[in-house]
């Protein structure tokens, strides 16, 4: 049987790079070459491709790290800016190990297209959607899914009465985030009207419009989808030394990661249900982790949908899946397999 070209795209020019890059290093060293003909990608912060023209040894598979791309020399080695497909190693399908901005926001997603190359993970439509949080609100509510209430507020109409109103209607502690940011970066949590002002004007640095979110009191939970599959059990984060779950907390070791979840069988079965309407609700494909809060009241809501999900060993939905009796290579064997079966 021949074997899969698969390449494995890791890094991009978002803020996410280095942990995507540790997602795609976890990806290429599980990956059986027996089955598969690897040729990863590193596509640096400016947006510049390196790959090699050879496929990976096995001692340099079992061995993969980002030195692999610095040590690229010779006829081997390849460089560019934009590279053309005719450029790039033949390949049967690519790996999706990006994440945020152009890597999960729908531009990768048209690029494959275009090129007639299947890829991993959500299409263009719902890659674009999920990326964008206030579209992604409009569309819970669109299809029933419980999300906290929202205000949208513009930088070119932004007054001081904005956050006054804003908070009238959703109160304090008041959510206040960039609706394009990725992996907990662009998020800020005001107590007070003062904190509110501070925390906009600097979001509004970097992006015209911001998303208020009424903050939801008691815990959060992640739970992943996987199509045709028994469903994962839901993670909880445990805050340790913080009282908010943000970008310190996900990547310092200040929130712990229980999975599965110690929750009542009542409480996993509705997150469960969640992450499956918010994935098809959002017109995901093969794959999505979707994070919720839940109240002290026990109701839960749906706050965004992740559509390339962190793939490093010990991410989020490989650990779920291990709770199922998947393994990290059985769970790329089973994404690179649903993935091809998908009509884009």
């Amino acid at each position: 049987m021949a074997r899969l070209r698969v390449l494995v795209l890791m890094g991009g020019p978002s803020t996410e790079h280095d942990v995507s890059v540790v997602s795609g290093t976890g990806v290429v060293r599980a990956m059986d070459p027996e089955k598969y003909n690897i040729h990863p990608v590193l596509i640096d912060k400016d947006g510049t491709w390196h790959w090699s023209s050879r496929e990976l040894s096995p001692y340099q598979k079992d061995n993969f790290s980002v030195n692999y791309f610095r040590a690229l020399e010779g006829t081997a080695a390849n460089t560019k800016k934009s590279p053309a497909l005719s450029e790039l190693p033949d390949a049967d399908i690519a790996f999706l190990a990006l994440h945020g901005k152009w890597g999960e926001d729908g531009h990768i997603q048209a690029m494959l297209e275009n090129w007639h190359i299947p890829y991993t993970g959500c299409g263009l439509l719902a890659s674009a959607l999920a990326m964008d949080k206030i579209k992604t609100k409009e569309i819970y509510k669109a299809n029933g899914i419980p999300t906290p209430e929202y205000e949208v507020i513009w930088k070119h109409d932004f007054t001081g009465d904005t956050l006054v109103k804003v908070s009238d209607k959703l109160g304090f502690p008041l959510v206040i985030k960039d609706p394009l940011g990725g992996s907990s970066i662009g998020i800020g949590i005001a107590k007070n009207i003062d904190e509110a002002g501070t925390i906009a004007q600097d979001l509004f640095k970097d992006s015209n419009r911001l998303l208020c979110e009424k903050f939801i009191a008691g815990g959060e939970a992640s739970c992943g989808y996987i199509e045709g599959e028994k469903a994962l059990p839901p993670t909880e984060m445990r805050m340790t030394t913080r009282e908010y779950f943000d970008f310190e907390a996900k990547y310092n070791g200040e929130c712990q990661e229980v999975t599965p979840a110690e929750f009542a069988p009542e409480l996993t079965a509705r997150i469960q249900d969640l992450a499956k309407k918010a994935h098809y609700g959002l017109g995901g494909a093969g794959y999505s982790r979707t994070d919720v809060r839940i109240a002290k009241d026990g109701s839960i809501y749906a706050i965004e949908t992740n559509t390339l999900p962190g793939m490093t060993p010990t991410s989020i939905l490989p650990a779920q899946a291990a709770c199922n009796g998947i393994t990290y290579s059985q769970l790329i064997d089973m994404i690179i397999d649903k993935s091809l079966s998908i009509k884009r």
